[in-house]
């Protein structure tokens, strides 16, 4: 009864295609349904495990959007979610819960995943009206000679590539794969976490170092769908910025210059990374070894030619100081109108 409302919902303005979700509320699933319901274009499903959840909630109420139950793990409610859509995009996972002497990465758990995605995606696609799938992987290397050994969650999703394109899927097939994200400097590291003064990191402060911001994936997204016919069996590694951890410091420095503060780029010892998520630490040997292959002279042209606008380090920075600023202000103003209301309590 569910599907069947969410269908008549569609048809009610039938000229919009039909874009599924998947992982609606990870953080690529959000930039890619906050991006789309924006540009008013397309009738969303937002496919999660927990239609319950805040998240779900929020993407739920918003424009052109429906919330649909079903799980990367459970190839069957992908089978209705994905019905007479016009349009998949689609993304895995390799966390699973950190456990001691494995982390929270498990490669076998992103695998699966990847195969019930392309299976299905090769069902709606045999039913005649699928037509685009765009998958997210992760940038390849750019020195391809020094990939090995690469990280198990960066070889998972190549490995499903690899699946998607044996499947006979690569003709309708967007691949974009993006590098490591401005969100990942937000680490809950003791020591070691983002302030007006550390700018913390995983490579050595010279290492060049791609990195993108997660809305941007929402921006991709959009951006090809603008012109789908030119970028299906196509595969784009997608950066915004390419600096060394020393360049990135100084580029927080600069936006707090105002306070009189300096800012200082603080490796998180390897050792460290690789007791606590040993596939983190084989990421940070291999950037430093090969890096990311992302053609920064390219992707500006591309960008140009889809409308997109990359967020840059800076913007990104700004942006989050400027909300932890007004929560700080939020929480002060909290204080002084419960202190007041302790103090009335007290007359």
């Amino acid at each position: 009864m569910y599907h069947k409302e969410i269908k008549a919902h569609e048809n009610k303005k039938s000229c919009k295609q039909i874009i599924a979700v998947t992982m609606a509320t990870s953080r690529q699933g959000l930039s890619v349904v906050e991006q789309l319901s924006e540009s008013g274009k397309y009738h969303i499903r937002a496919i999660t495990r927990n239609t319950k959840s805040t998240k779900a909630l929020a993407i739920g109420s918003l424009p052109n959007v429906k919330l649909i139950k079903g799980d990367l793990t459970d190839q069957s409610s992908l089978k209705a979610a994905f019905k007479d859509v016009d349009v998949i995009f689609g993304n895995t996972t390799p966390t699973k819960g950190w456990k001691i002497f494995r982390g929270s990465i498990v490669r076998d758990y992103e695998i699966q995943q990847g195969l019930n995605l392309i299976n299905e995606v090769k069902n709606a696609y045999s039913k005649g009206k699928l037509n685009h799938f765009i998958f997210s992987s992760i940038c390849k290397p750019k020195i391809p000679l020094y990939n090995d050994p690469a990280p198990g969650h960066f070889t998972s999703k190549w490995d499903i590539e690899q699946y998607l394109e044996n499947e006979g899927l690569s003709k309708i097939t967007t691949i974009i794969r993006p590098v490591s994200y401005y969100e990942n400097f937000e680490n809950k590291i003791p020591g070691y976490s983002i302030s007006k003064t550390i700018f913390p990191g995983i490579v050595g402060k010279d290492f060049k170092w791609q990195t993108i911001a997660v809305n941007d994936v929402g921006k991709w997204v959009n951006g090809i769908l603008s012109r789908p016919q030119e970028y299906k069996n196509q595969s784009i590694n997608i950066a915004s910025e390419e600096l060394t951890g020393a360049e990135m410091a100084k580029t927080l420095e600069k936006v707090v210059e105002d306070e009189g503060l300096k800012t200082k780029y603080l490796m998180i010892p390897r050792i460290a990374i690789k007791l606590l998520e040993n596939d983190i630490g084989i990421m940070a040997d291999w950037i430093e070894r090969t890096g990311y292959g992302a053609n920064m002279k390219e992707l500006k042209r591309i960008q140009k030619e889809l409308g997109i606008i990359p967020t840059s380090l800076e913007s990104w920075l700004k942006i989050k100081l400027n909300k932890q600023k007004s929560t700080l202000n939020i929480r002060n103003n909290n204080w002084k109108v419960n202190t007041l209301n302790l103090q009335l309590d007290k007359q």
